[in-house]
């Protein structure tokens, strides 16, 4: 139960806008003690919950959030959230809202308009790792 209370708040921040997020952050917030906190991010993240990055309590990847820029956005109004990949930032449109994600292709940079339900233009997104090798190297895939 408390792993999850962490991993709501890990969440409620990235939904919220934070760009970094960390054991600090998210004890402050919740209201417990920091070592705790870390030990909660830890342990999700040792069960491919989310990433933190090597070393330190800082929260890499919340799927779909990230918490560095990959050059992957979702923008809802005149709100930016960094995503890790191109169907992760359609992912943060699935959850808050119809809005514009942005990626590179190989072609250059991607637009994607979410309205009504639908994704425009229409197109593909090529997944070079397959979905059970994702954690091999999570920060390639």
């Amino acid at each position: 139960p408390f792993e999850r209370a962490v991993r709501a708040e890990v969440f409620r921040h990235f939904a919220g806008g934070a760009h970094e997020v960390d054991a600090g952050v998210v004890a402050r917030s919740g209201g417990w003690d920091i070592d705790e906190a870390a030990a909660a991010l830890t342990s999700l993240h040792d069960q491919h919950r989310l990433v933190l990055h090597p070393g330190t309590t800082r929260v890499w990847m919340a799927h779909p959030f990230s918490g560095v820029d990959t050059g992957y956005t979702a923008t809802i109004g005149n709100r930016t959230w960094w995503a890790n990949c191109a169907w992760d930032s359609l992912a943060i449109l699935a959850l808050l809202g119809e809005g514009i994600a942005r990626g590179h292709g190989p072609r250059g940079r991607i637009r994607w308009t979410v309205a009504d339900g639908t994704v425009e233009p229409e197109g593909w997104i090529h997944l070079v790792v397959p979905a059970r090798r994702f954690y091999d190297d999570i920060g390639f895939t």
